[in-house]
């Protein structure tokens, strides 16, 4: 009996470890946790040892890749097409900017703003969490709509929701100070801003990795491979597509406030047609469906396009930069339509990886978690 103890403690500790290895919030964490760690290695290596220009290509590619995560979590999870979060990115953006500019600033620019804009001051925290709520509370009257739409129709409807946005804020004079310049912004040193934006870019992988191993977003993800199959086994497509397209928004949000805080003064063409394009190319040539192969694709395209525009400029040959990212876009569409990792995260082929090298064959769960088989084993 007491030889026996010891080993049958030992299996029920082993029991209650794989079952706490197969709680999905721990494997979130766990991995979302492990990506943010080699996220933030690389970005501190490139900003300590690179220079000014380097630093600040880091503090822009930082800014968008919150914006292409926030999008993730919504097209990457649903498949639908979605070209309206830089949209939320400038709501985002001119929301914190609103309350973090000078009281001073405001009399002199928008006087003509309510009280309660015009009067008010916070520090940039308080109004990045002020414009994660703001632009929360406008997507999601529109997400009852916009859930809803599949394929072309949300592609156009979203494409129309952006042209709103910016209408909206090109013209709302008292506000926004119409198509003028909203400058006077207090900017903070290069360093404190990086720590700034590395955190909030880990914050949000960590969000976007619970989201996708929770169960809307495995719902959401079900949707995209077959929605009729998917609303026939229960998934309620209306209301994980509508928590997906909210909290996308709101860390697109975040995206807009700390560009903000970069650039120090905003105008409705700093959010023109032109990001559109680059966040959903991003989103789509690199492939989507996992947050590590977002942030791998989205680094390797920012690589690609600086080392492209300093030939550029050395030869003095306008077009190269484009040019050459057109000819790696086709390529990949031909080659890796799936994306850099396909469906995969970093820790997951990871767990693949050191499976196949013990000679154990990778098991995958619902979901594309690798774990227990079916059978136990």
């Amino acid at each position: 009996m007491s030889a026996q103890a010891p080993t049958a403690n030992a299996l029920q500790g082993a029991k209650g470890s794989e079952k706490l290895t197969d709680l999905w919030i721990v494997r979130a964490l766990a991995g979302g946790g492990v990506t943010s760690v080699l996220l933030i290695a690389l970005m501190v290596g490139l900003f300590q040892t690179g220079s000014g220009r380097t630093q600040q290509v880091v503090l822009i590619f930082l800014a968008y890749l919150l914006v292409v995560l926030g999008l993730q979590i919504f097209t990457g999870n649903s498949g639908v097409i979605s070209f309206g979060h830089v949209a939320f990115m400038a709501i985002g953006g001119y929301t914190a900017m609103l309350m973090n500019l000078s009281v001073s600033s405001k009399a002199s620019q928008i006087g003509g703003a309510p009280g309660f804009i015009k009067n008010a001051h916070f520090d940039f925290l308080p109004s990045t969490l002020i414009a994660i709520v703001v632009t929360a509370l406008i997507a999601l009257p529109f997400g009852f709509v916009f859930a809803r739409l599949s394929g072309t129709a949300a592609a156009i409807a979203t494409l129309a929701g952006y042209e709103i946005a910016i209408t909206v804020i090109a013209n709302w004079d008292t506000v926004t100070h119409g198509t003028f310049t909203l400058y006077g912004l207090e900017t903070y040193p290069t360093h404190t801003l990086f720590w700034w934006m590395i955190g909030w870019a880990a914050i949000a992988v960590i969000v976007a990795r619970l989201f996708r191993d929770s169960g809307l977003g495995l719902s959401l993800r079900a949707t995209s491979s077959d929605e009729l199959v998917a609303r026939a086994v229960g998934v309620n497509l209306p209301l994980a597509r509508l928590a997906a397209w909210v909290l996308s928004a709101a860390v697109a949000a975040v995206g807009g406030a700390v560009y903000m805080k970069f650039l120090g003064s905003l105008a409705p063409t700093t959010f023109s047609f032109n990001p559109v394009i680059v966040v959903t190319l991003v989103m789509f040539i690199v492939g989507g469906r996992s947050v590590s192969g977002v942030i791998v694709g989205a680094a390797s395209i920012a690589f690609i396009d600086e080392v492209l525009k300093r030939v550029e400029n050395s030869l003095q040959r306008s077009g190269i930069e484009i040019i050459g990212l057109a000819a790696i876009f086709t390529l990949m569409m031909i080659f890796r339509s799936e994306g850099l990792l396909g469906r995969w995260e970093i820790d997951e082929l990871a767990v693949r990886w050191w499976r196949s090298a013990r000679g154990g064959k990778p098991a995958v769960r619902e979901g594309g978690t690798t774990g227990q088989t079916t059978d136990g084993s």
